[in-house]
């Protein structure tokens, strides 16, 4: 594992444990949201090439 690795676990921890504390549906599906729009931003550079844009949990009805 690299150093860049073990930086984005630890990231990934530290998001999912927030994530868990927010006990209202509506903010963590908004959330959620945010983070895949801005995974597939464009002009991001962590955009994934073929992930469609509107894919998102509520698109998908995961509520």
């Amino acid at each position: 594992m690299t150093m860049h690795d073990d930086v984005c676990e630890r990231q990934a921890l530290g998001l999912i444990k927030a994530f868990r504390g927010i006990a209202d549906p509506r903010k963590r599906q908004r959330i959620l949201d945010l983070a895949e729009r801005l995974a597939n931003d464009p002009g991001s550079d962590t955009a994934k090439p073929g992930v469609h844009e509107a894919s998102t949990a509520k698109d998908r009805g995961v509520e």
